[in-house]
């Protein structure tokens, strides 16, 4: 029965190409304009690291010193700590995985000076590697003995291993940084988050991720004379902390994040922060109530304003215009139904029920929709090529994906069979005896 409605469907498809262009060209366009909105907003809106990030969690105290006090851009309590509250966090061995880490940018080579590249990478205090789930494709990470002997080692990314040394296996190598030779124990695959979400707060404007081509121990980084990318607050007594300047030591310049996997877990370590935070207010180092929080990755994505206010406007005009479109295509197909009563009587009066007639004109609506979601499918990649065309910070953020396209025409049929039900209703409703009548 099914196929015969589907063939039915076709012929009445090629009795009315014009009306069934405009019905199809309608429906594309309304879902076309919504999938290149939703598509840069399931981009920038989603987890930053899938799987990994739903699970972590980034401590934020007031934990201003006397030396920083009464600073006028100062609003609410931030993520940045100094060196030794990042350290006592991650040493406390609270959560499943602590670790502070702060974002560096410095050139990194051969020892021989043959090759060398501007890197992005993250010096880190602790398991790094195991808390944002970075994947390793040769080597190890490095243990808690290299960690706090400020030994030489880092991970760097395949990336880099090919560059400096034309293979991705680079274990056992040596390169420099800063001043001082480094062993690499360990190489990754590329690896970045989706959206920032180190140091967002003073990294607005960089919305995207960024690559990081190194991980590397923080003092031992320090160490070598390479310091982080932004030098984060420095008290105003502190010496000045320029671009990568490792005289940070003054300085709140390092994000604590914790692995947390379950509700008991968040429960927990919410106490011993503040626990943390207020002793160092009673002992008089934080000069204003530290009113320590754990944020969960999105909270502090969406406290920070990450994803711009424009994107989600774009997804409600996009949402209206697409609303826009079903009241016309309803119009339309209601108009195009009515038409039919003729047909529609003959077969009410030959036998066919009320739930056939309604069916025959739901295929019918669906098979509208999905020649709308084929129709959808290039005027999408037209619209999203040219939101990349833009001159916007998320630029990057409008790729076509799969699961976008399984998206677009599970909704240009649900869209079809939505708007299709009114008009099909109507014209089944009404009794054959009346309906002859009409015709």
């Amino acid at each position: 029965m099914m196929d015969y409605y589907l063939r039915l469907a076709l012929s009445r498809c090629r009795q009315n190409v014009p009306m069934v262009l405009l019905l199809v060209l309608t429906m594309a366009i309304g879902i076309a304009s919504t999938m290149t909105a939703l598509t840069i907003f399931r981009a920038l809106a989603g987890a930053p690291l899938p799987g990994v990030s739903p699970s972590l969690y980034v401590a934020t105290m007031d934990a201003r010193e006397s030396v920083d006090k009464d600073n006028p851009d100062y609003k609410q309590p931030d993520s940045l700590l100094k060196f030794a509250d990042a350290k006592a966090l991650v040493d406390a061995h609270r959560a499943v995985q602590q670790v502070a880490v702060a974002q560096s940018l410095t050139q990194i080579g051969r020892p021989d000076g043959d090759q060398s590249a501007q890197a992005y990478g993250l010096m880190a205090y602790g398991p790094v590697l195991q808390a944002f789930g970075v994947p390793l494709r040769y080597g190890r990470p490095w243990t808690e003995a290299e960690l706090a002997s400020n030994a030489p080692v880092l991970v760097i990314d395949t990336h880099t291993a090919q560059k400096l040394f034309g293979t991705e296996n680079a274990v056992g190598r040596s390169v420099t940084l800063g001043r001082r030779s480094f062993r690499v124990i360990g190489v990754s695959a590329p690896w970045k988050p989706r959206v920032q979400m180190f140091d967002v707060a003073q990294s607005r404007g960089n919305l995207m991720g960024q690559d990081e081509n190194f991980f590397v121990p923080a003092e031992a980084s320090l160490d070598a004379g390479v310091g982080p990318l932004i030098a984060g607050e420095c008290g105003k007594d502190a010496p000045v902390a320029s671009f990568q300047s490792t005289q940070v030591s003054q300085c709140r310049w390092l994000e604590a994040w914790v692995r947390l996997d379950t509700p008991a877990q968040v429960s927990a370590y919410g106490p011993f922060l503040a626990g943390y935070a207020n002793a160092q207010h009673d002992a008089g180092r934080f000069v204003y109530p530290p009113q320590a929080r754990l944020y969960s990755t999105q909270a502090w994505l969406a406290l920070n304003h990450v994803v711009p206010d424009d994107v989600h406007l774009n997804l409600m005009l996009a949402g209206g215009f697409l609303l826009l479109c079903l009241v016309n295509v309803a119009g339309l197909l209601a108009a195009r139904f009515l038409r039919r009563q003729g047909d529609v009587a003959i077969r009410r009066a030959l036998g066919a029920s009320k739930r056939d007639v309604f069916v025959q004109h739901l295929v019918e609506t669906g098979l509208l929709g999905l020649l709308g979601g084929v129709l959808a499918l290039p005027l999408t990649w037209l619209g999203l090529w040219i939101v990349r065309m833009q001159p916007v910070s998320y630029a990057e953020a409008a790729r076509f994906s799969p699961g976008v396209f399984a998206i677009l025409l599970a909704l240009s049929v649900g869209v079809g069979l939505v708007v299709g039900i009114l008009p099909a209703w109507r014209v089944c409703r009404q009794p054959p005896a009346l309906q002859i009548k009409l015709a």
